[in-house]
Order: C-alpha cells, then structure tokens, then sequence
C-alpha cells in the first residue's frame, strides 16, 4: 500500500491518499481555513465520495466504479494520520471485521455513547488529547486505528479508554 503524501502550501493542502477499494492514490485540494476550523473541534476529517474512474471492466469483483466514501484524518501538522475508505454511509461490521482479520487483530471498536462540547476540555473535563480521541470513536475505527489516526501508543489509548468508560463516554464493542 502506497503512503499517502501532502504538500502544503500557504492557502491549501494538496492531499494523495491510498483508497483500497479504487487500488490508486485519491487527490484532494483542501482549504488549510477548513482543516483550522476543523481541528477547533480536536481533529479534522475530510469525507470525499468518489468512484473509480478506471474499474476493471473484465472483473465482475471490481466495485470501484461504484460510489464510495473515502474518509481522510488530518492532524495539526496537515499530515494525514489515516484514511477510511467504504461504500455506504459507513463501514459495515464484515468490513471492519475483515479489515482486523487481515492484520490478524481482536476488533474492539470504541464508540462515543456521550456526546461531549468542547467546552468539556476548557471546563477540565476532558483533556485535548481524550476530547481528540473521541472524535476519532466514530464507531468506523477500531482500537489500533483510533491509536495510529491520534498519533498515541495503542497501550496510551487502552488507557484512555478506561478511563473514558469510567466517566461513562465511551464503550468499547469487542467481535471475535
């Protein structure tokens, strides 16, 4: 799997990040305003739905003419922590399940079960590093991912993740 790579410019990131499903590089110009506003809230996302331009016309398998959603992290540094790629609103539970058994990992996915405002974090609530983590348990990304997209050791985010759960915020989904 290709890197994904980003040039930054005064104005505009130019983003190249590695889609599964179209097996190519997707290309995105976003507006550095954006990813600022975006990280106000702990983590910016870009969702961009695309479709292949090129499918493999000879294999009934290829789905990537199809519509499909590539969801692209982006940290402060306009770095790209980590993309998501599907079809439909959101990864399925087999697609996620896949994706673990692929890396031949245990799926644990942590969800928020309680919104929390930003304000949670100047109130010392929530730290910005937990209030950041939470953005990322989308219910899309499981333990490890959440860890490489915050950029956290997976043994800091399990710690997180209790503690979160005893605040009552998060719930960590486990499927074998």
């Amino acid at each position: 799997m290709p890197e994904n790579k980003v040039k930054k410019y005064f104005r505009l990131i130019e983003a190249w990040a590695w889609c599964p499903i179209c097996e190519d590089m997707v290309a995105l110009n976003i507006d550095k305003k954006e990813i600022i506003d975006g990280l106000k809230m702990s983590i910016y996302t870009k969702e961009f739905t695309h479709s292949n331009p090129n499918p493999d016309s000879e294999d009934p398998d290829d789905l990537s003419g199809n519509e499909h959603t590539i969801y692209i992290y982006i940290n402060e540094n306009y770095d790209v922590t980590g993309v998501k790629s599907f079809f439909g609103e959101s990864p399925t539970t087999e697609e996620i399940r896949a994706e673990a058994a692929e890396e031949g990992g245990e799926v644990r996915i942590p969800i928020v079960v309680k919104e929390i405002p930003p304000m949670a974090v100047q109130f010392g609530m929530l730290n910005k590093e937990q209030f950041k983590v939470l953005k990322i348990c989308d219910g899309m990304n499981r333990i490890e991912q959440v860890a490489e997209i915050a950029e956290i050791s997976v043994e800091e985010i399990e710690k997180m993740m209790e503690e979160l759960r005893k605040k009552g915020l998060v719930k960590v989904i486990k499927r074998t």
